[in-house]
């Protein structure tokens, strides 16, 4: 296995990331950024699709066979299969649609054009830290092309070659239809149906979406909980997640609880901070939010070990601020990321109903299917005990017919119509002014698995 590593000069992580994706940008990638550092998965080796159905599996070997395969059990234990299989070639990155939940639960639900899970382990690996940055890979022609790239040209040398044709957006589109929908909500809320919900909105973009430019002016204005771009399967998503659904690392499980919303307007954060915190709407929506994750935790974890950690304090995310909690626990002996990650997918749009009554809930105030929107981007690492799953909220998406914004706002019995139409595009604030239009062809998009 080829692996080599060159320094780095400080603040240069993110022109690297683009410069690197840059050069494969016609190739299958993953990017995705923690807390350590950025981390790169360049061409698949191996990759695992699961249709919009939950159906048919389709899994793409290192020889490039193609194998379309019945879904007869859990799609979880397909999952596992996979990174069991792939593991040891490091990393491996995916998503699940907002659907997945619903598969794992025997729920009837609407399926998208988007796969509901996708795996891929990739051919060269990149990780872009504070000590330098590392290419490695099991092909050592390839991977060695990658680092011979880093070191000639990439550091410090990708911000000149960043587009800055910026593209005009919109987003105060469809506000009576949305209203009409929280209002819709709300009322059932009222009657008892159900605590809260969480009704979104498409906005749909004129101008095809360079990924790589919005990433790189977007991360530059955002304080995101993680960051991401990907293009597989055709589909390609670049966000700025405002919070990590689900982190495991040798058995300590974490979830965030992210719910809350405030605008922050001018130099002094403070008048927005103070007007959070001592929102009724806000707190409830959050308080509904940490008993969810609670909730979902206590099936998975030692009882004992469950613990909520900074109890409503308010975290910057881009132009807005949130109320934030972390809830932790220690996974129960046999459990696993697949096991948690479901139930906290669930939790994100009607906690706490189940079976069908969920999915008659979301019809009520959701007409079209949902995609990634609300679901996760995933980056696993199973030598190392490590499994993150990031929500995918702040995100622009793109196939090969169409390009798209989206955004929703916790509604409860507290709320009014325009202003959770208000918050969605106070959300929409942290991504739409840094989208990039292409100035030139991006191609077609390679191995498609979407629904037309």
């Amino acid at each position: 296995m080829y692996s080599n590593s060159i320094p780095m000069a400080p603040g240069g992580s993110l022109d690297a990331v683009v410069g690197v994706l840059a050069k494969h940008r016609d190739d299958d990638y993953y990017a995705y950024e923690n807390r350590d550092g950025w981390y790169l998965g360049l061409g698949s080796h191996a990759s695992l699709t699961v249709g919009p159905d939950g159906k048919t599996a389709t899994k793409i070997c290192a020889d490039r066979k193609t194998a379309a395969l019945p879904v007869a059990g859990s799609i979880n234990d397909i999952a596992r299969a996979f990174v069991a299989e792939y593991s040891a070639l490091g990393r491996i990155y995916g998503q699940v649609g907002f659907n997945y939940a619903a598969i794992m639960s025997g729920q009837a639900y609407n399926p998208g054009q988007w796969p509901v899970l996708a795996l891929m382990a990739p051919r060269v690996h990149v990780s872009v830290c504070r000590d330098g940055i590392t290419v490695s890979g099991h092909c050592d022609d390839e991977a060695r092309s990658v680092y011979d790239l880093v070191k000639s040209s990439v550091v410090g040398g990708a911000a000149s070659a960043v587009s800055t044709n910026f593209m005009s957006v919109d987003v105060q589109v469809d506000c009576d239809d949305y209203a009409s929908r929280v209002g819709r909500a709300t009322a059932e809320i009222i009657q008892g149906k159900y605590i809260k919900a969480i009704p979104s909105r498409i906005v749909n973009l004129a101008e095809r979406v360079d990924m790589l430019a919005t990433l790189y002016h977007g991360r530059r204005a955002n304080t995101p909980a993680r960051s991401f771009t990907l293009s597989h399967a055709g589909m390609q998503a670049t966000g700025f997640s405002p919070e990590v659904l689900l982190s495991i690392k040798e058995q300590v499980v974490a979830t965030e609880a992210v719910a809350g919303t405030r605008l922050v307007e001018g130099a002094d954060p403070e008048p927005a901070r103070d007007a959070l915190m001592n929102d009724p709407k806000e707190v409830m929506e959050h308080a509904i939010a940490i008993k969810g994750s609670i909730r979902r935790l206590r099936r998975i974890c030692t009882p004992e070990s469950l613990a909520v950690k900074d109890f409503m304090s308010v975290v910057p995310r881009g132009n807005v601020q949130h109320l934030y909690s972390c809830v932790t626990g220690t996974l129960e002996s046999g459990k696993d990321g697949w096991d948690a990650l479901p139930g906290l997918v669930a939790n994100i749009t009607v906690p706490g109903i189940p079976g069908r009554g969920n999915m008659e809930a979301i019809e009520t105030f959701e007409p079209h299917p949902r995609d990634m929107y609300c679901g996760a981007v995933l980056m696993l690492e199973p030598a190392a005990g490590l499994f993150e799953a990031t929500l995918v909220l702040r995100t622009v998406f793109q196939d090969q017919q169409r390009q798209w914004l989206q955004a929703g706002a916790g509604v409860t019995s507290l709320s009014r119509p325009e202003r959770e139409f208000t918050e969605t595009c106070e959300k929409l604030g942290s991504i739409f002014p840094y989208l990039v239009a292409e100035t030139k062809p991006w191609g077609e998009l390679k191995g498609s698995h979407l629904v037309n």
